[in-house]
């Protein structure tokens, strides 16, 4: 069955309007930044296509270069949105302005120069074709955290299709007479709708496959992370703590473990409701990680309680970030809540009596104990090595 080029053109435009629609029905409108960037690529592209199909039917010149230069600003934005979701969903820093202006440029220019056949199939095609192979280097970079299927998926669909582009390109600015507008019977045109086709089929399955697996990255996320602070839950805390304890043991690296509790919780939700208190719980939660490095943990462990975990740490050290988390406590509590927090906590370093991370939350959460008892807002430092119930020493805050 024979097929003109225009009638293949209006049955993927049909098609990009039908995955368009369906993309959002399948992920759900509560989607993130990527897969809503992913959406906005598709109608974008749909718009251009409907835009572009029209044009072959105008027969003035003012309506067929409207069409026109609609098409190629949707074809252009469809394309740099695409490459966005992928920045986003692969974690690699993006300067988008760039690809924007190059957008810009390219409809300015296709627009201004309408009447000149060559100059504007060639820019149209070659600033597009510039686009895909953009979107080709995107999803070729090294991303550990994101499958290689669903981004060889698009590399693959977008590298056949800017090898067809730059041919129309070719064609139209070079060998004008072979390709003297844009519904022309010429095997570019067939192998263009075969292509375009396979790619709206593969790339559409790709984006579902990354949209699923940042699905599961969130869920993961979800179950590991506490919901008010957004550090690590008790849970997940106490499983990654297990593991670097266990590190510093095979290599002899010192470590410490924190636990600190805000004084007076009960008393900050009584007078200023509980509102406040989780403010308060935030803002601790933030500065700690800040505060902290990269390898250190903290995790809330229950209620007003934090738990921290300081690798390649000594007391001096731990002592120190003590110090310096009070200030900024101190500080930034008087400006966000109107009143002054502090917090009451317990240091144990890791020494030789202890065989599990239990051990060395039980002298941490001793000295906690003592520092309470002692009158709060004041660091109390375990006695490496003793029983639970040795003296521990009281640090200034």
């Amino acid at each position: 069955m024979e097929l003109d080029v225009r009638t293949l053109m209006v049955v993927f435009t049909v098609n990009v309007f039908a995955v368009a629609l369906a993309l959002p029905a399948i992920m759900g409108w509560r989607v993130g930044a990527a897969a809503r960037q992913a959406v906005g690529s598709t109608l974008l592209q749909a718009g251009g296509w409907f835009f572009l199909v029209m044009s072959t039917f105008w027969r003035t010149q003012w309506q067929d270069q409207a069409c026109s230069v609609l098409a190629m600003a949707g074809m252009s934005a469809s394309l740099v949105m695409l490459w966005q979701s992928i920045g986003l969903w692969t974690g690699w820093p993006q300067v988008r302005w760039p690809m924007w202006l190059l957008a810009a440029w390219m409809t300015l220019g296709y627009g201004l120069g309408f009447d000149h056949y060559p100059w504007r199939v060639g820019l149209a095609n070659g600033v597009l074709g510039l686009q895909m192979l953009m979107i080709v280097v995107a999803v070729s970079r090294h991303s550990p955290e994101t499958g290689w299927r669903w981004r060889a998926l698009i590399g693959l669909c977008m590298g056949a299709m800017a090898v067809v582009t730059f041919w129309r390109g070719i064609l139209g600015a070079f060998f004008t007479a072979s390709y003297p507008f844009l519904t022309a019977p010429h095997p570019v045109n067939k192998v263009a709708a075969l292509v375009s086709n396979l790619s709206l089929v593969l790339t559409t399955v790709a984006i579902l496959m990354a949209y699923r697996e940042e699905a599961e990255r969130e869920l993961h996320a979800q179950a590991i992370t506490d919901d008010l602070t957004r550090l690590l839950n008790r849970r997940a805390w106490t499983e990654r703590a297990e593991a670097q304890l266990a590190d510093a043991r095979r290599y002899g690296h010192p470590l410490v473990v924190v636990m600190l509790d805000i004084d007076h919780f009960k008393r900050i939700n009584d007078a200023h409701g509980h509102a406040k208190g989780d403010h308060a719980l935030q803002l601790l939660a933030r500065l700690l990680r800040e505060e902290l490095r990269t390898g250190d943990l903290a995790g809330r462990y229950g209620g007003e309680e934090f738990c921290v975990i300081l690798t390649h740490t000594r007391e001096g050290q731990a002592l120190s970030l003590d110090q310096r988390l009070r200030h900024c406590l101190r500080l930034q509590s008087e400006q966000e809540l109107g009143f002054l927090l502090e917090y009451s906590a317990g240091l144990a370093a890791q020494g030789p009596n202890d065989q599990t991370l239990d051990d060395l939350l039980r002298r941490a959460d001793a000295a906690l104990y003592e520092a309470k008892r002692a009158g709060r807002g004041q660091v109390v430092l375990a006695p490496r090595g003793a029983a639970v119930r040795a003296p521990a020493v009281a640090v200034p805050a």
